[in-house]
């Protein structure tokens, strides 16, 4: 009885450390800082932006925000879904820009006690 109310505790808690990634997220893409979007990404990932898509180095990613950022300049992003899962996690963020409204999907793992972006989706 005791170690099942441990168990769920420290789920609990676990979950809760991790619950403020989609809004640091949302900070960085408002910012248009891709350097530190970038920092978060794995070392391959699958990145979709309305003028390209594969997958690319953090690298390369970052260069493709980059020039995403300059064609539609951010105005406010919000998380609108967050999924803390054991082994994935998804954020789902609505990000107006001087453009448009895109819609940006992330999965991502936490590894080591970091959050590594696997897929960024811009549509």
């Amino acid at each position: 009885m005791i170690r099942n109310l441990v168990i769920a505790l420290s789920s609990i808690f676990s979950q809760v450390a991790y619950a403020g990634e989609g809004e640091k997220i949302a900070n960085l893409i408002q910012s248009a800082n891709s350097y530190e979007l970038a920092n978060m990404f794995n070392t391959s990932i699958e990145l979709v932006t309305p003028a390209s898509s594969g997958v690319n180095t953090k690298e390369q990613a970052r260069m493709v925000l980059d020039n995403f950022f300059r064609n539609n300049p951010p105005v406010k992003a919000s998380v609108t879904h967050e999924t803390i899962g054991t082994s994935n996690s998804m954020i789902v963020i609505s990000l107006v820009t001087k453009t448009g409204t895109f819609r940006i999907s992330i999965v991502g793992a936490y590894k080591n006690g970091n959050f590594v972006i696997n897929e960024f989706k811009i549509s």
